[in-house]
């Protein structure tokens, strides 16, 4: 969506800003280091989104937590 441009450009650059758990589950991204990358992409950041990239993070975490369940409930 045209709309979501800029966040998918600075998401997909910020990858590896993601953080992870001592227990290997995402705790989310490192604004700091996003911040940085949007600047080096020419992104601005606006309040919108930010508020994408949280809701980006919160379908990162339910994903993870699904996946932890089905592998505890796996013998």
């Amino acid at each position: 969506m045209p709309g979501n441009a800029a966040a998918w450009e600075l998401l997909q650059a910020g990858a590896t800003q993601l953080r992870m758990s001592g227990m290997g589950g995402p705790v989310g991204f490192d604004y700091n280091a996003l911040a940085l990358v949007a600047d080096s992409l020419g992104v601005d950041l606006t309040p919108g989104l930010w508020k994408k990239v949280r809701a980006v993070e919160t379908v990162i975490r339910a994903n993870a937590e699904k996946h932890a369940q089905s592998a505890q409930k796996s013998p």
